[in-house]
């Protein structure tokens, strides 16, 4: 067997034991009262010749990309790697604090990321020898909550890590739906129907398991209410659904022959919208636009027609399988539209990753407007750093991108 490659999985609970507020919409009061499932940081360190690459899970609607590079680099450090070697994925719950709030944000964050270290640190000490194995099966758990969109990404990915003995030490799983079912009806701090399926999986498969968030920008999970959310009776059935998918899983554990983390960079771009244009937005959407009007205007007085961001796309490459994302909600034809491209479903693109920021639609409903595309951007704009979604062949280019690399390391 190949000793060259090892791993390890720790976790550990980030629910707050102080005041905080929580983020996400539509609740009438956002002071939580207790917490229901736990928020978990999940780790899976990987280490290959003395060089570790860090997939950290974490339950939070989503740091911003200039958080998440915070939290990358002190990981980065405690390991003694690059932050390019470390990367985040959030389950977008919206039961959790909010990080930016000034009800006690800050101290969250830095409680976040203090827990995170210990829980790198613990891996580091009890990193061994690994097989992995990737599955799959289809999960019929979600919904597109787009007029007349009913495209969605059935793929439930695995990826189980096992000792040297063939013991499980982790599951990861891949699922695709907004963790926004306990949006409305609970003010308790939780990880939605992510933490009632790792207790559920977990207890089956006898080893913890791990979840990651897909392409889920415009899809929710399967009947419950696309604003006000659901309860806790669908919480337990959205979970039992992706129990019942997760028990098909076969794994063949298998000695590790590749492991490459990886950053591609690439430019986003944004129109800012003419005076005419910004108006129609903002009656469409039918709320108070005043100043996201102002910063349009104020935009179009200093000359910027058009606002760039760097991103990248992080790739993280182990045997025959691959996850990849952006800080995007990408929506899920885009992630689709690359397994198309490549003909691989273990192909998983995902959104939430080293970061939260806005929506990112395929050009078909980026013209059709609506909260996903352009509404949102009213009230998040100063978070996203830009008042418009990027061009509408934003998705093109991405997927181009990444079955670029996906093809060059197959």
């Amino acid at each position: 067997m190949n000793h060259n490659y090892r791993a390890a999985f720790t976790q550990t609970d980030i629910t707050p034991d102080f005041p905080v507020e929580m983020i996400g919409c539509y609740r009438t009061d956002n002071k939580p009262n207790g917490s229901l499932y736990p928020l978990l940081a999940q780790v899976l360190l990987l280490e290959h010749q003395r060089k570790h690459y860090c997939l950290i899970a974490v339950d939070s609607l989503g740091l911003t990309v200039d958080l998440s590079s915070q939290l990358r680099t002190l990981v980065a450090k405690a390991l003694g790697s690059d932050p390019e070697n470390v990367m985040l994925n959030f389950s977008h719950t919206h039961s959790a604090p909010a990080p930016l709030s000034p009800l006690n944000g800050e101290k969250y964050f830095k409680f976040m990321c203090d827990k995170i270290l210990t829980c790198v640190k613990d891996a580091l000490t009890s990193i061994q020898p690994c097989l992995v194995a990737w599955a799959m099966s289809e999960v019929e758990m979600a919904e597109n909550r787009r007029e007349g969109c009913s495209a969605i990404d059935t793929r439930l990915g695995a990826l189980k890590v096992f000792t040297a003995a063939r013991k499980p030490i982790v599951t990861l799983l891949r699922v695709c739906a907004h963790a926004n079912i306990l949006m409305t009806h609970s003010n308790k701090l939780s990880s939605d129907y992510f933490g009632a399926a790792r207790e559920k999986i977990s207890a089956c498969f006898g080893c913890p398991t791990m979840m990651i968030q897909g392409a889920a920008g415009n899809i929710k999970p399967i009947g419950v209410d696309k604003v006000n959310g659901g309860s806790i009776v669908d919480v337990d059935r959205i979970s039992d659904i992706i129990l019942k998918a997760a028990v098909k899983l076969q794994f063949t554990p298998k000695e590790v022959t590749r492991l490459i983390m990886l950053e591609k960079e690439m430019k986003m771009y944004s129109d800012v919208p003419q005076p005419d244009e910004a108006r129609q937005i903002a009656e469409k959407a039918e709320m108070d636009a005043t100043n996201w009007l102002n910063e349009c205007a104020r935009l179009r007085n200093t000359g910027i027609t058009t606002q760039t961001q760097n991103s990248s796309i992080h790739f993280l490459l182990l045997n025959e399988g691959c996850l990849c994302g952006v800080p995007d909600e990408i929506f899920c034809e885009i992630s689709l539209a690359a397994v198309e491209q490549t003909r691989y479903p273990l192909l998983f693109f995902n959104g939430y990753t080293n970061g939260c920021t806005g929506y990112l639609p395929h050009k078909e409903e980026w013209v059709k407007g609506g909260y996903e595309t352009h509404d949102s951007y009213l009230v998040y704009y100063n978070f996203h750093g830009h008042v418009m979604p990027y061009q509408a062949d934003t998705a093109e280019r991405l997927v181009k991108n990444v079955v670029e690399v996906w093809n060059n390391f197959k």
